[in-house]
């Protein structure tokens, strides 16, 4: 069964942002994580 769960944004990539989503995933594994960066 495909139960919506969390969803998980995070605004900033480097390395700021990517700590942010393994922390995120241990957290929460069946979490949706979107990480937005600036393109340049």
């Amino acid at each position: 069964m495909n139960t919506p769960g969390k969803t998980i944004v995070i605004v900033g990539g480097v390395a700021g942002g990517a700590a942010a989503a393994a922390k995120a995933r241990r957290t929460d594994e069946h979490a949706q994580i979107v990480l937005y960066e600036r393109g340049i």
